[in-house]
């Protein structure tokens, strides 16, 4: 098997040649940094395979660029970092391919797979009363949240309905909740200081266990 450092400089006709001989692409020894223990503040992996990411969601998308990679922890938070690093608010392409990540997770939690909880977005005590960090959210917080109705409805506007099918189609429609209904459905947990987990923890254990 390459190295990490040896698949990500591959061109796209070797990398091709390599998956089809191989049949799978696992990625081994990359460690992550969580954002509450890095210096920036960001999660990080400790290689930089954003070319090899960008080449595999362009040929194969979020869903089967996860299943290459082993549909594992390391899966997920490879693509998460590469989605994220390329993320704003309002970037439909990066905001669908966060729908797959999710229903990807969505799936892997359901077939028991490992909750991760490592630190995706931290901002520290800015000296407020509190002392508890202004923002501390998992990555299995970020992902859920993008099922978020009233967040999907303002990110793809007239195209939230297409979304909205591919989540109900996937068996994750409760994940949503009834449209129109903003009070139902997992909702987001933040992370940001004084907001409250109850609802997304109650879901999670009744919905994936």
């Amino acid at each position: 098997m390459p190295s990490v450092q040896a698949l990500s400089k591959m061109s796209a006709k070797a990398l091709e040649n390599h998956i089809e001989k191989a049949g799978s692409l696992p990625i081994n020894g990359v460690t992550f940094t969580s954002a509450d223990a890095a210096a920036d503040y960001k999660f990080e992996p400790s290689e930089n395979l954003s070319g090899l990411l960008t080449a595999l969601i362009e040929s194969r998308g979020v869903s089967g660029t996860v299943g290459l990679l082993g549909s594992n922890e390391t899966a997920f938070k490879l693509v998460w970092d590469h989605l994220d690093d390329n993320y704003t608010y309002y970037n439909t392409n990066v905001n669908d391919a966060f729908i797959d990540l999710g229903i990807a997770y969505a799936d892997y939690l359901l077939d028991g797979g490992e909750r991760l909880l490592d630190v995706a977005k931290f901002t520290p005590d800015n000296g407020d009363a509190g002392t508890a960090p202004q923002r501390s959210q998992t990555l299995h917080d970020n992902i859920l949240g993008n099922f978020d109705e009233l967040s999907i409805a303002d990110k793809f506007g007239a195209g939230a309905g297409e979304i909205f099918e591919r989540i109900e189609e996937a068996g994750l429609g409760a994940l949503v909740g009834v449209i129109g209904d903003y009070s139902d459905g997992r909702g987001i947990y933040s992370g940001n200081e004084g907001a409250s987990a109850t609802q997304t923890v109650l879901f999670d254990q009744a919905f994936f266990g």
